[in-house]
């Protein structure tokens, strides 16, 4: 696909009112609300079990120009990636999506702690680091120590701070501990995410159905204990359902995810091949018709 293939011939400030047709029967364009964008492959940390399912990048002006294009057809944007602060190019882009939160290592802050001041400019309110506490060694190149002096810097940016935290079977029970961490070091919000086999995956660490239902009451009396306003106990719905919890899944009805490579899948944690749900034509999002994915549950649990 060359590059004026990638937009509609009639991308401005106003939105897109014409009536895109799918090339291939089967298909409809995509009518939901939300497009992730997966930035970027690119990685500073080396860790040999991170799963990259994308192999390549958005240049910055490729990328706003993408972003412009989905906010000119009525969808919000989400920008996502394996690093998406590693090029400070990007940032355009995050203002112009008016994105608060986004994703780090922690590298790029440690490395650079003014970046902060340049991050907050764009228009970001919170720098979601990605810590994984006693599997952090397994699952991220990034010493402690460094996650720690990232949530520093963030601090003295006067920019808010949570985490991103991958839950396994072997420290499910820890996560009381891992709240009172957060509660110690000014973190505003831990969002828990499901540990599922991809890549190189330690089928020991995935958690069973009743496994599943324990998260659900462990993060219920966590709730209890900790008001939303000192810590908000945020949970994927990569969990599922489990009987007790009553989710939602976006996937692919309200969100679709774009890779660098154009390819179009149904949530973040399906990004795989033979899992994707549409594809990108012309500027425009076709999905596949009469999706059978539930709707209340995990689409990612069964795939």
């Amino acid at each position: 696909m060359n590059r004026e293939q990638r937009y509609p011939t009639n991308c401005s400030n106003e939105k897109i009112t014409v009536r895109a047709e799918s090339p291939i029967e089967g298909y409809e364009r995509f009518s939901g609300r939300q497009v992730i964008i997966m930035i970027t492959l690119r990685n500073n940390a080396e860790c040999e079990n991170y799963y990259i399912p994308f192999s390549d990048h958005f240049d910055s002006d490729e990328l706003y120009e993408t972003v412009r294009n989905f906010q000119n057809q009525g969808y919000s944007v989400r920008l996502d990636g394996t690093e998406p602060l590693l090029d400070p190019w990007h940032l355009k882009s995050f203002k112009l999506a008016g994105q608060k939160t986004a994703a780090t290592n922690g590298l790029v802050l440690t490395e650079n702690s003014h970046y902060i001041f340049t991050i907050r400019e764009a228009g970001i309110e919170n720098i979601n680091v990605s810590y994984h506490f006693d599997l952090q060694k397994d699952l991220s190149g990034v010493p402690p120590r460094l996650v720690e002096a990232a949530l520093r810097i963030v601090a003295l940016g006067w920019l808010k701070a949570s985490l991103t935290t991958i839950i396994t079977r072997p420290y499910l029970e820890k996560i009381p501990e891992y709240c009172e961490w957060c509660i110690k070091r000014g973190v505003t919000e831990i969002h828990f995410v499901n540990y599922l086999p991809q890549g190189k995956a330690n089928d020991n660490w995935v958690l069973t159905p009743d496994d599943r239902k324990r998260y659900y009451d462990i993060i219920s009396e966590q709730r209890r204990k900790y008001s939303a306003g000192s810590l908000r106990i945020s949970s994927s719905c990569s969990f599922g359902a489990c009987e007790s919890s009553n989710i939602t899944c976006r996937a692919a009805y309200e969100s679709v995810v774009l890779t660098p490579e154009y390819k179009v899948y149904p949530c973040p944690f399906m990004m795989k091949p033979g899992k994707e749900c549409g594809f990108y034509k012309d500027g425009f999002v076709f999905i596949k018709k009469n999706l059978a994915f539930p709707r209340h549950d995990c689409v990612a649990l069964d795939s």
